[in-house]
């Protein structure tokens, strides 16, 4: 497994999970009550998802720093 920070990256996770929930009820909506879910509730639940994956995917790929008393204090990188 990567070596990257695990509770920035459950946070991204769980915020993708309940941007994909809240879009899953809104295309609900559309299909049961459709006077009530606009193209703009579209829009900006797929903005959501897209930024919610993009928290996921920059947080996996994120090293995890080190801290002071880990590393070389006279070696500065």
């Amino acid at each position: 497994m990567k070596d990257f920070n695990k509770k920035t990256f459950t946070l991204a996770v769980a915020f993708l999970l309940l941007t994909l929930v809240w879009l899953g009820i809104n295309i609900y909506w559309k299909f049961t009550h459709s006077n009530c879910v606009h193209t703009f509730d579209f829009i900006v639940g797929i903005l959501f998802v897209a930024a919610a994956s993009g928290m996921v995917y920059n947080e996996s790929h994120k090293k995890k720093r080190r801290h002071l008393d880990e590393v070389n204090k006279h070696k500065i990188p």
